[in-house]
């Protein structure tokens, strides 16, 4: 199995996320990738409350937090 490396995230996020509610795969990308990013989150930024260690992340990975979230919503109403 591959492994998503960190510098692939952002990448992949900006790649698929304007295709989320048309293409199947590019929504199973962003949902694999906002798991990936909770995941690692607590590696990249191990100080702090969860809100903190999200936000860095986001950061780091160039992610939107709106975007992030939005995709975490929709996961659950589905």
């Amino acid at each position: 199995m591959c492994q998503i490396e960190d510098d692939d995230i952002g990448r992949l996020w900006t790649q698929h996320y304007p295709k989320l509610m048309d293409d199947i795969k590019s929504k199973a990308v962003c949902l694999t990738l906002f798991y990936v990013i909770a995941d690692r989150a607590h590696l990249i930024y191990p100080c702090g409350d969860w809100s903190d260690k999200i936000q860095q992340a986001l950061r780091f990975y160039g992610v939107s937090k709106e975007q992030y979230y939005k995709v975490g919503k929709d996961a659950v109403e589905t």
